[in-house]
């Protein structure tokens, strides 16, 4: 599968995202069967010249969505909660929480005000650090900023990408369970899935040992800002995990698979609808992102950008790490899409 040629091709493609957009450090691996082709480039801090290494701890950034999306998915298959259940009991005070249900947050189609639009839901913090002695982040100070918006559209409508619904979603999920939605994820969904050794919702806000030096890179001035530690409950349930390269290869397969969940949630787990503002091919599931026939999900934070996505006809997989945040970009999508594209370039049709 990796002949030289083919070698070369994904090795060109990744340099030029690499050097155009002017990262710090970028890794990637794709898998293919038993055979695997991986490429790290830059540094892990610029300060020292440390080699980028795709093996360190990253934090995930949305790909949590898809934990969280598990877990509330084993509420349901287990009968303590149903699709069809509202949020009002659960979360009052939302715009039409009457009306909005489980399965539309978890599709993206509830309408709910989306509380990262708003500049001033983030407190007065110095520097560029988000571990702050604004102590917790309370969940509430997100929904105060819902609570106080109108609604996006009517539930169902359409379906926009926002992180509203998962911050409601993991505040379902305690309610329902009893435990933190850090514990519920932790415990059965990371915990149950062999081999995710090195991927954890966190309770501290510095990443694991080995882990890269996080940037911004500043558009005007191509300079890169470092960043410090972020407190988990600063995007919580909608994007705090951490995680490793091969930790992600192995998930990947299960959101594919779906051993986690009983057959008629896992086709209703892969059943996707188009984001509105996203290309044809960008469709939505529950908890997952659905680019063509690809599986898996992507995700930016301060410092980071991931993606992981299977290709299941194809027993391939690609998962995508840089040490820095570009422009609000998913680039670690764009780039794993580049790289399933040179070795399938019909992979958009199925």
């Amino acid at each position: 599968m990796f002949d030289e040629m083919t070698r070369d091709t994904l090795g060109f493609l990744l340099e030029t995202h690499f050097y155009d957009r002017r990262l710090p450090g970028l890794g990637a691996v794709v898998e293919v069967g038993d055979q695997r082709w991986e490429l790290a480039l830059g540094v892990s801090d610029v300060t020292t010249g440390e080699p980028f290494r795709i093996g360190d701890h990253y934090r995930i950034g949305s790909v949590t969505k898809s934990f969280t999306a598990t877990a509330v998915l084993q509420q349901i298959d287990s009968g303590r909660i149903g699709f069809d259940d509202t949020l009002e009991p659960f979360v009052p005070g939302i715009p039409n929480g009457e009306r909005i249900t489980i399965k539309h947050l978890l599709t993206m189609t509830s309408g709910v005000p989306d509380f990262s639009d708003v500049a001033d839901w983030w407190p007065a913090i110095e520097g560029v650090s988000f571990d702050t002695a604004d102590a917790d982040w309370p969940q509430e100070r997100k929904i105060d900023v819902m609570r106080s918006r109108p609604a996006t559209f009517e539930p169902g409508v359409r379906a926009r990408y926002c992180d509203s619904n998962y911050i409601l979603l993991g505040l379902v999920l305690e309610q329902v369970t009893g435990k933190s939605a850090a514990d519920v994820i932790n415990g059965d969904v990371v915990a149950a899935v062999p081999g995710l050794n090195n991927t954890e919702f966190p309770s501290v806000a510095k990443l694991p040992d080995p882990h890269p030096t996080l940037y911004a890179l500043v558009p005007d001035s191509g300079t890169l800002c470092e960043l410090g530690d972020m407190n988990p409950n600063v995007l919580w349930t909608a994007a705090a995990m951490t995680s490793t390269v091969d930790d992600l290869l192995i998930w990947v397969r299960e959101l594919a698979d779906g051993t986690l969940l009983s057959a008629d949630l896992q086709r209703e787990r892969l059943t996707a609808r188009h984001l509105d503002g996203r290309r044809a091919y960008h469709r939505y599931g529950l908890g997952v992102q659905r680019l063509g026939a690809l599986v898996g999900h992507s995700g930016i934070m301060p410092g980071s950008s991931c993606a992981v996505y299977r290709y299941p006809a194809e027993d391939a997989s690609v998962a995508v790490v840089t040490n820095a945040l570009v422009n609000d970009n998913a680039i670690s999508m764009d780039i794993a899409l580049e790289l399933v594209r040179a070795l399938y370039p019909r992979f958009l049709d199925g």
